[in-house]
């Protein structure tokens, strides 16, 4: 459901950009003519121009110095209403004649975005907003897939042209962005929801403007700047899926009480400060005090081992997004706010996960089954969006300032029947995960244009801070051994393992382009130089706790081992 408000005016507005029928580049500075009533105005440094006109029915005329002027007529103004209008205006050849063209056109992204890949110097392709609101797609990762020769794995790392995510490079606004994985190059585009996303392009070839740490493709996401026109939309969504949903069979485990919010509130927090200067054995025998401190730490972990039954529930989504371009001081400045929250429930029955390994003969090349998981298992994912962005355009400059929070929880609970076949470990074991991801992005972009000489020199800048975070609170795995006459669990079974995972990033970009148009042997040409710079600061950290039960009582119920 999605409801729309407009305010009520006494104007109507015509709004579009001014492109190159040759080249599809957008026209700077060219002139915008009203032939009703005479009003008129230019076309700024994107090709944009707006136009406040009483309602009524009007042609207009779009001219430029060296181009056969274009005439659209039957443009029709409405009140309180934006009326959008791209024109496209020829060079002029040896017989120059006037173009009418009676239409009330629309501004068609996909449009634009088959005019960036023309008039681009590389091998690129992309997908749109419209594109997203057709298909349905709720995030990057889905969306992207469908673009050609890109795949998606694990439903967040992107694979261009069959080559691994290693390979491949990620960005946000044209700027470098920290992944959210240690072993990745690029970012889990599962975070970005399409409601704040303007395009996707993925470049597969070289220039010299672009990053050179990548060999597959970079994927390039573009949030939204200028609206095109006055919004002001409310959504709310709910999915069902049979055979994942309501289901009574469905595996969770106790988490925090935030954990709808995307992040946990302290219930998994490490019982060891993050130290790792816990009294060993011979200290906790010897002494009083790190007996008592080695106590804490135990009854510091969460007793909860094992996975429980429940019922799964819906899918279910909301937004709220506003944005607009209003005219001040003589030019022209938008704004967007969009904040989204996703909530989706995934169950899987009988499951297979395989580990294999190369025999010890070395004549053996074939690879060996080592051990073998079948089960079920459930996941619960949390994102939640917010953006806000402002943009300032007058005469031959833009000024833009956005920022983005991203906040993500992922939760899931596994129980297996697990069977070994390596060395040492030949046994039939039942399994229980428990498992956390939290995951977090900031984001800020302030960038600005500026054309000189009547669009023959154009200077682009852009400084992007970014801080990320990804942190795996208290990740549980418990092996149960089946095969003796008693429950057990041995030191080759695997003991109960608690493993906490942390990686903190700071990210900062910069680049800036200089561009030079000149005309080179009859031709249009660009010169562009320019620099970048990137720095770039991770802190890492694991720690693996291995819990040794002893002569604990082994029952059904891991949850007693503690």
């Amino acid at each position: 459901m999605i409801i729309s408000f407009s305010a009520f005016a006494q104007t109507g507005t015509v709004r579009g950009y001014l492109y190159d029928e040759g080249n599809g580049e957008p026209v700077l500075f060219g002139n915008v003519l009203v032939d009703d009533n005479g009003t008129g105005t230019t076309t700024d440094l994107d090709g944009a121009y707006t136009i406040d006109l009483a309602p009524g029915t009007y042609s207009i005329t779009f001219s430029f110095i060296g181009y056969t002027p274009t005439t659209v007529s039957d443009v029709v103004v409405t009140d309180g209403e934006v009326t959008t209008l791209d024109a496209r205006v020829a060079e002029e050849s040896q017989v120059i004649e006037e173009v009418v063209i009676t239409a009330k056109q629309a501004r068609n992204t996909e449009v634009a975005l088959a005019t960036i890949k023309r008039k681009s110097a590389n091998l690129l392709d992309g997908i749109s907003s419209a594109s997203f609101k057709k298909i349905g797609d709720s995030d990057a990762a889905s969306a992207i897939k469908r673009v050609s020769g890109v795949s998606v794995e694990g439903g967040k790392y992107v694979y261009v042209r069959g080559l691994g995510d290693r390979y491949t490079k990620s960005l946000l606004n044209g700027m470098d962005v920290p992944g959210l994985d240690p072993d990745r190059n690029t970012i889990q585009l599962d975070l970005f929801p399409t409601s704040i996303i303007d395009n996707i392009i993925v470049v597969k070839s070289f220039t010299a403007d672009l990053p050179a740490d990548f060999t597959g493709g970079i994927v390039d996401i573009n949030t939204k700047d200028f609206p095109d026109e006055r919004n002001a939309s409310v959504s709310v969504g709910i999915g069902y899926n049979p055979s994942m949903h309501l289901q009574n069979n469905y595996l969770t485990y106790n988490g925090g009480g935030s954990d709808f919010l995307g992040f946990d509130d302290g219930t998994r927090e490490i019982p060891t400060d993050r130290r790792t200067d816990i009294p060993t054995r011979v200290s906790v025998l010897s002494n009083q005090s790190n007996q008592d401190e080695f106590t804490s730490i135990l009854e510091g972990f969460n007793p909860q081992l094992g996975a429980l039954r429940s019922r799964s529930g819906l899918d279910y989504s909301a937004g709220f997004s506003l944005g607009d371009q209003v005219s001040k001081n003589g030019g022209t400045l938008g704004y967007t706010f969009n904040l989204s929250y996703k909530n989706s429930t995934e169950f899987y029955e009988d499951a297979v996960f395989q580990r294999f390994g190369k025999g010890n003969s070395a004549d053996e090349l074939d690879l060996q089954l080592r051990e073998s998981q079948i089960g079920d298992y459930g996941t619960n994912n949390v994102l939640i969006a917010g953006m806000g962005g402002l943009s300032y355009k007058k005469n031959a400059n833009r000024f833009s300032l956005n920022v983005l929070r991203l906040q993500n929880g992922e939760s899931t609970a596994g129980l297996f029947d697990y069977v070994g076949a390596d060395q040492g470990s030949n046994f039939t074991a039942t399994q229980h995960n428990l498992e956390y991801s939290q995951r977090s992005v900031t984001n800020a972009l302030l960038s600005g244009s500026h054309s000189l000489g009547q669009g023959k020199y154009s200077v682009d800048w852009k400084v992007s801070p970014t801080v990320s975070s990804i942190v795996d609170p208290d990740i549980r795995f418990t092996r149960v051994r089946t095969d003796g006459t008693d429950l057990s669990i041995g030191t080759e079974s695997g003991v109960p393992q608690r493993i906490w995972r942390y990686l903190d990033e700071t990210n900062i970009s910069g680049k800036v382009d200089l561009t030079n148009n000149y005309t080179l042997a009859n031709n249009k040409a660009k010169l562009k130089v320019g620099g970048g710079y990137t720095y770039k600061q991770r802190d890492y950290e694991i720690q693996n706790f291995s819990i040794f039960t002893g002569t604990t009582n082994v029952t059904e119920n891991v949850n007693d081992l503690f």
